[in-house]
């Protein structure tokens, strides 16, 4: 057999099994019968309308060789909106179906609004019901009756209406009540209170100057008194006297009290002296220093000797006067900055204390305190301090410094002859 051949049987056996599944698709009885086993007459019918072959092969199918079919399981219907219904109706043999229109939604209940509620319109007869309520108020009693013990109340009387409550007084009423009994109360006297004095403010309360406020490069003025171990700092504008600035403690000056004479003596010189810008020394061994100007003229023109008396920083001394670093970083401070204002010369004066008649009395043996040894024994420097209180007591009355000169045995101030020369700094 030829490939030809093969392919031409395998088509028209395929023919064949698609004309009789139409054909037993048409000619099969309804499937709404009931019995599994077909009639020979309806077997017959459409076993007719096959090939030979294959209607040999139907008609020896025996009845209730195949189990009938198991019925078609029925799916729950989803919750969906109502579908178009469907009746099947036989009609000459044919099948058809009829569509119904779906039913309407339910009508929404209509919903009534409501008014809103207006509030209650004002009595035009306001003030006449305001007059009866205080009428009736006023005839009311003016405080309950005290409650009585009360009787059991007999049989009779058992069903009989309660007796009316007494009105309670309103407010209206109360308040004029107590309005009457405060207008019949005699009036109640009370203390006055007596009154503060004034006095008058004094004629220069008003006139009194702002307090000054000193900074760097204000002028500066030096003094510094061995006994009691101090510095003065005084500072000015250019138009004012000199304040007093700041006081330190010295930390250490050797000696005793009386001026320098020679060098090498470990002693402190005494008197004035004045500072120019080439006796800064700014790099010091001892922090900061500035030199006094020791030996001035005077110190001179009485032979005095020695030199490099400073006031310096850190607490050493033999012959200077050591006030700290803390403290020489101040002082310094304020010195070289007037010099850089314009300040020439800055004066230093250095008493042995402050120069008092009392006080020079007492270390120069003039007074009681020599007999009990309690004085000094410094006589033979009673009149260098009192020349030296010269020039104190001109800057205790005046806030000026003096300008000193130096005349030989003496200070003078203010001027001096030919033969004097000012003392000056470097």
């Amino acid at each position: 057999m030829t490939p030809r051949q093969t392919h031409l049987a395998l088509a028209a056996f395929a023919l064949a099994a698609l004309v009789g599944g139409v054909a037993a698709l048409r000619y099969l009885p309804s499937l709404e019968s009931n019995s599994p086993v077909r009639s020979d007459a309806a077997r017959s019918a459409w076993s007719g309308a096959l090939p030979t072959g294959l209607r040999s092969m139907a008609l020896r199918v025996k009845p209730g060789a195949f189990p009938p079919a198991p019925p078609p399981a029925l799916e729950a219907p989803a919750p969906q909106e109502p579908s178009v219904e469907v009746a099947t109706l036989p009609q000459d043999d044919v099948e058809g179906s009829v569509s119904f229109p779906p039913a309407p939604p339910p009508a929404r209940p209509e919903i009534v609004e409501k008014p809103t509620p207006l509030p209650p319109s004002r009595p035009a007869n306001l003030a006449e019901l305001a007059d009866k309520f205080a009428e009736t108020a006023a005839t009311a009693p003016a405080a309950q009756p005290q409650a009585t013990e009360v009787p059991a109340t007999p049989p009779a009387l058992a069903n009989a209406p309660p007796p009316p409550r007494p009105q309670e007084p309103s407010a209206r009423a109360a308040v004029e009540a107590t309005s009457t009994a405060q207008e019949s109360a005699p009036p109640t006297q009370v203390a006055r209170a007596v009154e503060p004095t004034l006095r008058a403010a004094p004629e220069d309360a008003f006139q009194q100057e702002a307090p000054i406020r000193y900074g760097m490069g204000d002028q500066v003025f030096v003094r510094i008194f061995k006994q009691e171990g101090q510095l003065e700092l005084w500072l000015r504008k250019s138009n004012s006297r000199f304040s007093l600035y700041k006081t330190y403690p010295i930390c250490k000056w050797s000696g005793k009290l009386g001026p320098k004479l020679k060098e090498a003596d470990y002693q402190s010189p005494e008197g004035f002296y004045s500072v120019s810008a080439k006796q800064l020394h700014p790099h010091s061994n001892y922090h900061r220093a500035f030199n006094v100007g020791y030996p001035n003229a005077f110190d001179r023109q009485n032979g005095r000797t020695g030199g490099l008396v400073m006031v310096h920083g850190a607490c050493k001394s033999v012959g200077c006067f050591a006030m700290t670093d803390r403290g020489i970083e101040e002082i310094y401070a304020f010195v070289e900055a007037a010099m850089r204002a314009g300040q020439r010369e800055v004066q230093v004066h250095i008493f042995p204390f402050r120069l008092t008649e009392h006080a020079i009395a007492r270390e120069t043996g003039g007074s009681w305190l020599a007999f009990v040894g309690a004085g000094g024994n410094y006589q033979h420097w009673t009149a260098f301090w009192h020349n030296l209180k010269e020039g104190y007591d001109i800057f205790e009355q005046t806030g000026e410094p003096p300008v000193a000169f130096a005349c030989g045995d003496h200070y003078a101030f203010g001027a001096g002859d030919s033969s004097c020369r000012r003392i000056a700094g470097w």
